[in-house]
């Protein structure tokens, strides 16, 4: 199962910046790749310079010869004695490769200031441990700010802080070397384990060209466990030009942190990074593998082998642009294998493969104009076995010819523009061969779906659900502003807000939360979505200050009701034509009978009014309609005399459903008579409004729900979310999805956003069409669209399947005609122009493949 992790360790990270510091199985051939050139439409970065070659002056080598922490003959007498190109070594009578010997230290090391120094200690056995310190200061095992230092073949375990630390403009250092040259278990490489925060650490914009090679940084020496940081194996906090080369890494908070310089060019590269050198045994790191956070520049690869971490196997954060991730083997991470959080400004989209053979080795599909596109095998969706490369024309089309099979089982492609920007991994293949077409004989050529800018997308009528107080005021840094990257990556057009249970739990525990205080987060992501034409719909919720969260007011006394009135003024009365909607309670039915809801329906619907004239008062937001006692407690509200006093109806409809399973495949199919009757009954008691529906859901095993227990795969899932949102489009309701994690896997975002931009401006309207076809069960909707076109959604309402050719089609629309009709696949991201007919005044299309997710047509006159 992938696992994904918050960004609760932002301000953390942040605050500490300056000095203070899965059950996949392994991927078909898990060995390194082998080192390969740099692909030349890549943006290179600048490798580490080579010092020019200069006559050395010749220092003396200083023997260390005790265990001893200070005194005679004792590494911390050598530092102190220690001078330019001085080497310090050790007695191998003392610390024995084969045994080694472990100095406590007390307090801290002197500090490397003079350069040009080596310890080496490659052919002993020397523990450097800081774990019987006091001081309650950090302290780095070996902390660098001078030039030319090589550091060989220690152990550096138990320090405060980093294990080793590069800062205050320190160049040109190594930090290791080749493991396979001297007597030390790791040879020239250190190893560095169990440290407070980090295992290396590089501080400051001009720590440059130092190379940190061979270590084994949070593994212990035989690769099997790990030992690892708090935070991260290396640690790279406005560094640039470093070079990160043949190291095992794994056990920590993060593999490979790279952050906060604009011009990083740091190459990380031939690394190991959450498992060991055969790629089979797990050693990951908590989070991702590498997280790359507000820097540009660095490039990653080629022949890293990023496996087995918890979160991503790569992951973006913040402004991060044209950094290259190139020739890797990344595969079973909990997360995405290259991911990047709604704070990343890095938008490239992943390849669309749309043909593919396993046995004849090639592959077709769109990119970004002029791109360099990797293809690569893997068991599921992350990139495991590099494969080769392609690069797209002008017009983003691109194939490849391996000239051998691939390996398979599943194909995926990331790729790169000329700016070196590096996409996500494409969805997978699924299958030996597949050949994406909406129309049998149809050679015309297929194109990217163009999602217009955010701002200049019509409404669409779909939103989503989240907290308004995700965070507690003040706002961190450039996080008041994610609740609208999230809308607008996604092309969403109205949001629901609703205050957040558990933060409010959090604050009442403190003693320092009130619902009465509307503070500067709130205000400032009220402000955002309004300024941004998002339509937000405020759910009303009010939990009794004097009670504890999990104790409701049920509405049957004067006092709880008067609390609530007091409370809906405020909110009103602060944010008046900001919110347009206002949704009284959410599923009421938990806690409040139907009478006693309706009762404070009546209350405080003039209070709104008085407030704000021109809101909108929605009611209804009963729980899971497949359930009896649900549709009962809706149906009541529905038949009382509140509907004349209303302007919206929520509905809770889409939680899983589908023809799939058994005990929901009754509701799934009937659920339109459902909303039919639903719309008769509230419109015989007087409410003229609209329909919203809510929450939608169809949850996977990486976003599993207890209490929505059917699960389907990734693309089966966004099969159903498209259908629920062209349903609920298609019979003139509000189109609202849901589900926790569901913008982390990439084949419903990409339904989202194609079904967003596609939508744009759409209004239900009927369109005669006639169908014929074998294909059982298939639904249909029209659109009209701006600019007179038409639309026209269908689809077999059946069970979906992860790999449907779909089933022939003959459509007429009678006294109909077009100039053209564009097919539009929004699972795959393509569209193409349809071959069309237009005869005695009735417009033809024959061979259409209407398959288990909505194909579009766009009919242009």
């Amino acid at each position: 199962m992938k696992k994904y992790t918050a960004r609760f360790l932002f301000a953390a990270i942040f605050a500490a910046m300056m000095m203070g510091g899965c059950g996949k199985s392994a991927p078909p051939t898990a060995t390194p790749l082998a080192p390969t050139s740099i692909p030349p439409t890549s943006k290179p970065t600048t490798p580490p310079p080579t010092p020019a070659a200069t006559s050395v002056p010749q220092g003396k080598t200083i023997l260390v010869t005790s265990a001893a922490d200070s005194g005679p003959g004792s590494l911390r007498q050598a530092l102190q004695d220690a001078e330019q190109h001085d080497m310090i070594t050790f007695d191998t009578n003392v610390f024995p490769p084969g045994s080694p010997v472990t100095i406590y230290l007390t307090s801290g090391l002197p500090e490397l200031t003079q350069g040009n120094l080596t310890i080496d200690a490659s052919d002993s056995g020397v523990i450097l441990d800081g774990s019987k310190m006091t001081t309650p200061d950090p302290i780095h095992g070996l902390s660098i700010s001078s030039n030319n230092n090589t550091i060989r073949g220690l152990q550096l375990v138990s320090f405060s802080d980093a294990g080793i630390a590069l800062h205050s403009g320190a160049q040109h250092n190594i930090i290791g070397g080749e493991r396979s040259t001297g007597a030390d278990p790791l040879g020239q490489g250190n190893l560095l384990v169990g440290n407070g925060n980090f295992g290396i650490g590089l501080w400051g914009e001009g720590t440059s060209f130092n190379v940190i090679q061979g270590n084994y940084i949070g593994i212990d020496l035989e690769a099997t466990a790990t030992w690892g940081h708090p935070r991260d194996g290396i640690h790279s906090n406005g560094a640039n030009d470093n070079l990160i080369t043949g190291n095992l890494i794994g056990g920590n908070d993060t593999g490979v942190y790279l952050c906060c310089v604009a011009e990083g060019r740091n190459r990380v590269t031939d690394n190991i990074i959450g498992t060991d050198a055969s790629g089979t045994i797990s050693l990951g790191n908590r989070q991702a593998g590498v997280l790359i956070d507000r820097t540009g520049n660095n490039m990653i690869g080629p022949g890293n082998i990023i496996a087995h971490n918890d979160g991503a196997g790569i992951m973006f954060w913040g402004d991060t642009p044209r950094n290259t991730i190139t020739q890797n083997s990344i595969y079973d991470n909990g997360g995405q294998g290259i991911g990047s959080d709604f704070s990343s400004n890095v938008r490239l989209d992943a390849p669309l493969i749309l043909d593919f053979d396993l046995q004849a080795g090639s592959l077709a599909g769109l990119a970004c104009s002029n791109c360099t596109i990797e293809i690569f095998s893997d068991n599921s969706d992350e990139g495991a076995i590099y494969e080769g490369q392609a690069t797209a024309d002008s017009s983003g089309v691109f194939a490849f010819s391996k000239g051998s099979s691939f390996t398979g089982p599943h194909l995926t492609a990331a790729v790169s523009d000329p700016e070196g920007n590096t996409s996500q991994f494409s969805l997978p293949t699924s299958g030996a061969s597949l050949s994406v077409m909406l129309q049998k004989e149809n050679d015309l050529p297929r194109a990217r779906i163009v999602r217009g800018g955010f701002t200049q997308l019509a409404d669409n009528r779909i939103g989503d659900m989240f907290p308004l107080d995700r965070h507690s005021p003040p706002c961190p840094p450039a996080e008041e502003d994610w609740s609208f990257t999230h809308l607008s990556l996604l092309g969403l057009k109205w949001a629901r807000l609703s205050l957040d249970r558990l933060e409010l739990d959090q604050a009442r525990d403190m003693g320092d939360y009130s619902q009465f205080e509307i503070n500067a987060c709130q205000d400032e992501m009220v402000s955002l979505l309004a300024e941004n034409d998002i339509s937000i719909l405020y759910t009303i919720v009010y939990w009794d200050e004097g009670l504890h969260a999990e104790s409701y007011p049920d509405y049957r006394n004067e006092d709880e009701i008067q609390r609530f009135l007091d409370y809906t003024r405020l909110i009103v009365r602060h944010f008046k034509d900001h919110i347009q909607y206002y949704e009284i309670l959410n599923e009421a039915l938990v806690y409040v009978e139907p009478i006693d809801y309706i009762n404070l329906i009546r209350r405080v619907a003039p209070i709104i009014r008085d407030e704000y004239p021109q809101a909108k008062i929605v009611v209804g937001g009963s729980s899971n309609l497949l359930y009896k006692e649900c549709r009962d407690y809706l149906f009541a509200v529905l038949r009382s005399d509140i509907m004349p006093l209303v302007d919206g109806v929520a509905l809770h409809p889409m939680y899983g459903a589908s023809p799939q399973y058994d005990d929901t495949r009754q509701y799934y199919e009937g659920y339109p008579s459902l909303v039919q009757e639903i719309r008769d009954v509230a419109s015989d008691h007087g409410f003229a409004g609209e329909f919203i529906a809510e929450e939608m859901a169809w949850r996977t095993t990486l976003n599993p729900n207890p209490y929505e227990p059917w699960e389907y795969t990734p693309t089966v899932a966004a099969k159903y979310y498209a259908r629920g949102i062209m349903m609920h489009l298609g019979m003139d309701l509000w189109a609202g999805i849901g589900g926790e994690n569901y913008d982390q896997i990439p084949p419903i975002v990409k339904v989202v956003q194609n079904l967003s931009g596609s939508m744009a401006g759409a209004k239900p309207a009927e369109i005669a069409v006639e169908i014929q076809s074998e294909a059982a069960n298939i639904m249909s909707f029209g659109f009209s669209l701006p600019d007179g076109e038409m639309l026209l959604a269908l689809w077999t309402n059946g069970a979906a399947i992860e790999d449907d050719p779909g089933v022939s089609a003959t459509l007429t629309f009678p006294g109909l005609s077009a100039q053209k009709v564009v097919g539009i696949d929004v699972l795959n991201g393509f569209e193409q122009e349809m071959l069309i007919d237009n005869q005695d005044d009735n417009l033809l299309i024959n061979n259409l493949l209407v398959k288990d997710y909505p194909i579009l047509l766009r009919l242009i006159p």
